[in-house]
């Protein structure tokens, strides 16, 4: 489950980028497309080795798109499909803001998610805060839907960078609670013309209602991609 990213920290963070246009503002789209050794996303392990694609389109600080990624290798064998709609700007002293709705959805599972996202950031430094409802199937034993919420703050330099984040669902519906917070090291740059990202992390602080009260794991993946205008 993409509790997004878009994935993620990369993702919400590059939302920011939009900045304030004219009244005629002219329309941009672009895609992507990339692979992920594992697919981790807020320090969550939610699928092994995966291609995945999406598509965007902007106009006046206002962006809509689609995610999509193929964990047919992992142990949910299917798809994930994540939409998203905002709107970000960006101040003179460099200051900038995102507003956006996401929605996740899975072809393996009849469950579903849905968030809305704040995201800022200026000089490499950058803060996320999510507040999002799981609405889980009825035949699991933890319940039909649970509030969540995730922070995170990072700093991003040219080759470099650096993420802390906690995840924590409060259980309102479901009676199970659960909470994790994780550290993430990062170092991108441009190999063959594609983007590629390499990222270190741990969970740590893991408390649940199982019981499970420990330091976490520690995990590796490497993400390749490729951006394109249309």
């Amino acid at each position: 489950m993409n509790k997004m990213t878009k994935l993620a920290a990369a993702i919400a963070l590059a939302s920011g980028a939009l900045t304030t246009a004219p009244a005629m503002a002219e329309v941009e789209m672009s895609a992507n497309a990339g692979f992920v050794s594992e697919y981790y996303f807020r320090g969550a392990n939610l699928g092994d080795a995966g291609a995945y694609g999406g598509f965007d389109i902007s106009a006046g600080g206002f962006y809509a798109g689609t995610w999509i990624i193929d964990d047919s290798d992992g142990g949910n064998d299917g798809l994930e499909t994540d939409f998203y709609v905002g709107w970000g700007t960006e101040f003179e002293n460099g200051l900038w803001i995102d507003l956006a709705y996401n929605m996740y959805e899975y072809t393996y599972s009849s469950d579903s998610e849905s968030e809305i996202m704040f995201t800022a950031g200026i000089g490499g430094f950058g803060f996320e805060y999510a507040d999002g409802k799981g609405d889980w199937d009825e035949e699991d034993p933890t319940g039909e839907e649970a509030d969540y919420t995730y922070m995170s703050l990072s700093y991003s330099g040219d080759v470099f960078g650096v993420l802390v984040g906690a995840y924590e669902d409060e259980g309102d519906d479901t009676g199970f609670e659960s909470e994790y917070k994780h550290i993430e090291l990062s170092a991108s740059g441009e190999v063959a013309g594609l983007d590629v990202v390499a990222t270190l992390g741990k969970t740590f602080s893991v408390d649940d209602d199982d019981d499970n009260d420990d330091s976490g794991d520690g995990y590796f993946f490497i993400d390749v991609s490729k951006s394109f205008d249309l």
